[in-house]
């Protein structure tokens, strides 16, 4: 009886105190700004479904660390009955979770359960060993080795495998005494745990009394770690074994490439710079970063020494609103709610304020490629957040490279970040005899040429070869000429959110004037602003990149490709075509009924594959040149040893060719548009 008073105190000073610390941080997010995240039941069910209880991103990871969390963490979920069952026992001897008694569930449980304690204690010393021996870059922040080495003990993850371990370990010594002291009663359980059972033989010359001992320290042991860890997990970064299964339910379901629009006209800030101008779902991201530096991995910016570290910058947020957490909710008993700031409070963002985090270099350095978020376990969305913070700096500080002052200028004055006069948009098509949508209304495609495609000289030589596929495969296209308009994309990315709208907004004009319904483009960020985000302004278009469309038209029999291009070929995927807009195999297919073979691969290729450097708005933004992202990209190219580069955007045209001649390589190495590759390869 005092047995289970003590132990009753025990459990309710350890619920009651976590009960708290978790009430305070859904407090928080309560008075963070609204997100209308409550709709698409089923398919949000299917995430959790699909990346939670499946654990995707871990299955797929690098290995053994992916496999080992993926034990683990069902190794709880399994235990979860045992750790119940051991609660339970603390008020009733022979507790027993309805429907698991040994006859039903029982036998079969028992066996899963002595199987996942003995796997999960084996995954427990696995990471272990990495963080006290091998030190993988990715969870010491990919800082020199001498400093991972020196003064990095992070003693907390190692703590946390120990009390994991613990409970593990502990759970098989109090089964195993029990089945010595008690083992009239216990046969049957016994012959199903055999890992207990053998605990069982190494306790039996101590005695049934020793034996009892043992069992008993271990119950206790287990019980108050099993609390003390459910007290350190909101106050630490496993915090995520609470938080990671509901933000998974609430991911975004909108298209990847799709940024969070704003209501200009009735918004009273533009962005956000301060803890509290973030959604609920965004601080859910805060809380439920695990720090395993997957995000930092397959940055390209981190990769190249520049100042952003995805990671870092999720951590700096969190570490900000912990020591805010009181203001937040201050500023909600005051009654303020519109995301203004506390007196005296330094915005996140400054270069030399006291009490600012985030430096503007790191906003600036980020490609906006989503390669953080493809490789985020619990999908945290790192880009809308740079995104609004950007927003800020462009729009009430007005604080950006200051050669970003030209681009912004040429969309505001000629529409194009090049500021080349609006009649140079149809020279490209000059001798082709290109019908003109004002001249063919009933034209069934409208081909969107984009900024690139019309002014870089580069680039007009993959328009012009892909105006000539249409031609030959007889497509019912016009263009608009003089009369097309940017899509804005580049605005929108740099934080421009104004200039992007009143772009987009005009564009769709243009568009719907004209009566378009399908659109072609050769650019996957024209593609995919026109697809994704024109929505957000009532404009919806059938879209389809021209890599699809020639790999349609192939097999339609329109195209011929007679596998005549002998160059041995390797692809590079565009961010913006493939994790944003998944799509990975069209390119391929032309390439391979074009050279007869599949192309070569990139280490890093589709989902995991490496930005060029020009997302984001980088292409426009002056790189240290020990820094670049389009070199260190090349040199990935090159190492497949390829005789062509094949790309489908003219971002990464301009960037890998860039690279190649870095490399003195252009007579050796082209870089061509799967577009001209097709063409070259006609029969």
């Amino acid at each position: 009886m005092v047995n289970s008073i003590i132990f009753a105190l025990v459990v309710v000073a350890g619920l009651g105190r976590v009960g708290w610390t978790l009430h305070r941080r859904f407090e928080v997010m309560r008075a963070a700004q609204p997100a209308a995240l409550f709709d698409r039941i089923p398919e949000r069910l299917r995430a959790v479904l699909v990346y939670a209880f499946g654990q995707r991103k871990f299955v797929r990871d690098e290995q053994p660390a992916g496999w080992m969390h993926v034990l683990i963490f069902w190794g709880f979920m399994i235990l979860a009955v045992q750790v119940v069952t051991m609660f339970g026992r603390g008020f009733v001897p022979d507790f027993t979770i309805p429907g698991f008694q040994l006859g039903l569930l029982g036998g079969p449980y028992m066996l899963l359960r002595d199987i996942m304690e003995v796997t999960v204690i084996a995954a427990v010393l696995v990471a272990l060993y990495r963080w006290l021996v091998t030190h993988p870059p990715r969870l010491f922040g990919y800082k020199p080795a001498e400093e991972r080495l020196a003064g990095q003990s992070h003693g907390e993850a190692v703590l946390i495998l120990c009390f994991i371990g613990t409970i593990m370990l502990t759970g098989l010594l109090c089964d195993g005494g029990h089945f010595v002291y008690a083992a009239d009663q216990t046969m049957g359980e016994r012959a199903w745990s055999p890992a207990s059972a053998v605990v069982a033989d190494l306790l039996t010359p101590l005695g049934p009394d020793g034996a009892k001992f043992v069992s008993n320290a271990a119950w206790w042991i287990h019980n108050v770690v099993v609390l003390m860890f459910l007290n350190l997990l909101p106050l630490s970064k496993h915090f995520h074994i609470i938080t990671s299964l509901p933000n998974v339910y609430f991911k975004k379901l909108e298209p990847a490439g799709a940024l969070s629009t704003m209501d200009l006209e009735t918004a009273t800030r533009f962005g956000s710079s301060y803890i509290n101008h973030f959604t609920w779902k965004q601080v859910l991201d805060m809380y439920s970063c695990t720090e395993c530096g997957r995000c930092s991995s397959h940055c390209p910016a981190t990769a190249t020494g520049k100042p952003l570290a995805p990671r870092q910058l999720m951590l700096d947020l969190r570490d900000y609103l912990y020591e805010h957490e009181q203001d937040v909710l201050d500023r909600v008993t005051s009654g303020a709610t519109n995301g203004a700031a506390a007196d005296g409070e330094a915005p996140l963002i400054g270069e030399n304020l006291v009490g600012s985090v985030i430096k503007d270099e790191v906003l600036w350095s980020c490609n906006m490629c989503r390669a953080c978020e493809e490789a985020c376990p619990v999908l945290i969305e790192y880009v809308d957040k740079i995104a609004d913070m950007r927003r800020h700096l462009v729009q009430e500080e007005a604080r950006f490279p200051p050669e970003l002052t030209r681009t912004f200028r040429g969309m505001e004055t000629q529409s194009n970040p090049w500021g080349i006069g609006a009649d140079k948009r149809a020279d490209w098509a000059e001798g082709l005899e290109i019908p003109l949508l004002s001249e063919r209304p009933e034209a069934e495609y409208l081909y969107y040429v984009g900024c690139a495609g019309a002014f870089d000289d580069r680039s007009k030589k993959t328009t012009m070869a892909f105006a000539r596929l249409l031609k030959r495969a007889g497509v019912d296209f016009a263009i608009l000429g003089p009369d097309e308009p940017c899509n804005g994309d580049t605005a929108r990315r740099l934080g421009n959110e104004y200039l992007y709208q009143t772009m987009a907004q005009a564009t769709i004009e243009v568009f719907d004037g004209s009566n378009v319904k399908k659109v072609i483009t050769n650019c996957p960020h024209c593609f995919n602003t026109i697809k994704n985000e024109y929505p957000q302004f009532g404009g919806r278009y059938e879209v389809i990149h021209a890599a699809e469309l020639i790999e349609q038209l192939v097999a339609a029999g329109k195209l011929s490709l007679k596998e005549r291009f002998e160059k041995k070929v390797t692809y590079h995927d565009s961010c913006y075509y493939g994790r944003f807009n998944d799509i990975y195999d069209s390119p391929r297919s032309v390439l391979e009924k074009a050279t007869g073979c599949k192309a070569g691969e990139m280490g890093r290729c589709k989902q995991a594959g490496m930005c060029c450097g020009a997302g984001g708005g980088r292409m426009w933004i002056e790189e240290d040149p020990d820094k670049r992202v389009n070199v260190m990209r090349t040199e990935q190219a090159l190492a497949t040893n390829p005789e062509v580069v094949a790309v489908s955007c003219p971002f990464c045209m301009t960037m890998l060719s860039d690279g190649v001649k870095h490399k003195d390589l252009e007579d050796e190495v082209e870089v061509l548009d799967v577009a001209e590759i097709a063409e070259r390869a006609l029969s």
